[in-house]
């Protein structure tokens, strides 16, 4: 986290480079904070590992609609002779 100190500099610095306006200050100083907030994180998003690598399950069986052939033997007629 950017220190107290830090972040006065940096809007010094900034109100320097604007020309040293009058009444500025405030916005000055919010300004500082979010640039040094964002380069902190940054640099924590840098560090970080990265994330694992998930292996997706496969995809489910297709499932027919059509009718299952019965278990059961169909019986005809004989042919007559």
């Amino acid at each position: 986290m950017a220190t107290e100190e830090q972040i006065k500099e940096l809007a010094h610095a900034i109100w320097e480079k604007e020309g040293r306006p009058h009444g500025k200050a405030v916005e000055h100083y919010f300004r500082a904070k979010q640039i040094l907030e964002e380069q902190e994180a940054s640099r924590l998003i840098e560090l970080a590992p990265p994330a694992p690598l998930v292996a997706l399950a496969p995809p489910p069986p297709i499932i027919s609609m059509a009718p299952k052939p019965s278990k059961h033997r169909k019986y005809t007629r004989r042919k007559e002779r």
